[in-house]
């Protein structure tokens, strides 16, 4: 079992890796404003998902099933987010935003947000019952 959890746990770490960037980059080209928030907000938020990420990673070491659960949710929901947000602007012509170097974090931040669900329903899947 604890191979499974590691899996998960180094999904996790990638997903961190390219997560938090991602969230700079959007900050940088505006997705706060989109939905009127302010910078002090913004930055709250921002510590609030670090901070979520952090903790359910944490809890994902124990090896319980909804830790799993929630990591693996984590994941989903990212990488459904980056599609539905991010893919259709970086479909239209024209650079987007930063250039390659954001389209390979929003491409890295939707396949380890897959990965990690893949993962994460493997090691769930292992668990006792």
């Amino acid at each position: 079992m604890s191979n499974k959890v590691n899996q998960v746990l180094i999904n996790g770490v990638i997903l961190s890796s390219v997560a938090i960037p991602h969230l700079i980059d959007d900050f940088l080209f505006g997705i706060p404003e989109e939905f009127d928030l302010t910078n002090i907000q913004t930055q709250i938020m921002a510590g609030i998902f670090t901070a979520v990420l952090v903790v359910v990673f944490s809890l994902v070491a124990r090896g319980h099933r909804w830790d799993l659960i929630a990591a693996g949710f984590l994941g989903g929901f990212l990488a459904l987010a980056g599609t539905l947000k991010h893919v259709p602007l970086i479909l239209q012509s024209g650079p987007y935003w930063s250039g390659v170097f954001s389209e390979v974090l929003i491409w890295a931040l939707i396949v380890s947000g897959i990965s990690l669900v893949i993962v994460t329903i493997r090691a769930t899947r292992s668990l006792p019952r």
